[in-house]
């Protein structure tokens, strides 16, 4: 399958910075904002902002009672932000380590909060520059912090598959994505390479999502293209623009609107939401009914 780059529209405007992106039943999206706040971007592309969380908002979620669940990459904080614009810290330490580059989090049908802390220094370019295996993933469950995973080079986009059977992370550095058994009390085991070893040249992984159909999108921002891993673990690349035309450095991955069957792409370098249809719908996040 592939798109091409005139059937990509954007929507929304004036965005600073929008990493992250989610999708809400009410054919809102919601978006990061570098500036330290949410993106709210209606149907018809009016956007207004909310929300005082310092920082800088990074990848984005939502809960099953509307708020938007925000890895501040900026601040080291997890934060929980109401519609209404008020906000509460969820999550700054886990084991008596600080979270220092929290970058994605995932809410599961079982309230669980998963989040990716991308590297245990304190500077982000440092980590890119200079790689090493001090990315983890958090587990917070019934106010109880704890890593589940480290050594992992740069923890960047988390997913569940639909089945919530096993945890999928895009590991940034070594440009593949893990994967891991979810067992029965929220650890992690069977750690494996899920698809190719090395995805690309310049496959380095940022955002993941499901779609109903069992493939992994994956945004790849150093290459400007977006792709799956389809159900036989091969890399699909679906859509590229090599010259940067709509996509700029695409972050991360959602799926909604009419049977979650339009995708919305974070856009680092971008104002704006990209968006486009795809065959299948998106598989069903927890806010989504």
């Amino acid at each position: 399958m592939k798109i091409e780059l005139s059937n990509v529209r954007t929507i929304g405007r004036g965005i600073l910075r929008p990493e992250g992106v989610m999708a809400l039943d009410d054919g809102s999206l919601y978006s990061a904002d570098g500036r330290g706040q949410i993106a709210r971007i209606q149907r018809d592309g009016r956007t207004a902002f909310f929300g005082k969380l310092g920082g800088v908002p990074n990848g984005i979620c939502l809960d099953d009672r509307g708020n938007c669940i925000v890895a501040n990459i900026g601040n080291g904080q997890v934060q929980s932000l109401h519609p209404r614009g008020h906000h509460e810290v969820l999550l700054t330490e886990a084991e008596g380590m600080k979270i220092t580059t929290p970058n994605f989090p995932f809410v599961d049908s079982r309230g669980r909060l998963w989040v990716s802390n991308s590297t245990a220094r304190e500077n982000v370019e440092e980590a890119l520059q200079h790689p090493g295996p001090d990315g983890s993933v958090i587990l917070l469950e019934k106010g109880k912090a704890r890593i589940v995973a480290d050594q992992i080079s740069f923890a960047n986009g988390l997913a569940l598959d639909p089945e919530e059977t096993h945890l999928y992370v895009a590991e940034t550095m070594l440009r593949r994505i893990l994967r891991f058994k979810i067992e029965l009390d929220g650890s992690l085991s069977h750690r494996e390479t899920y698809g190719p070893e090395v995805l690309a040249p310049l496959g380095f992984p940022d955002g993941i999502a499901f779609d109903a159909a069992g493939n992994l999108w994956v945004t790849f921002p150093a290459w400007n293209a977006v792709g799956y891993l389809n159900p036989r673990r091969e890399l699909e690349v679906v859509l590229e623009d090599p010259e940067r035309k709509i996509l700029q450095r695409p972050s991360n991955i959602c799926f909604g609107w009419e049977e979650r069957k339009t995708a919305f792409i974070g856009n680092l370098d971008g104002t704006t939401i990209p968006f486009f249809r795809v065959p299948h719908p998106g598989a069903r996040l927890i806010h989504q009914k």
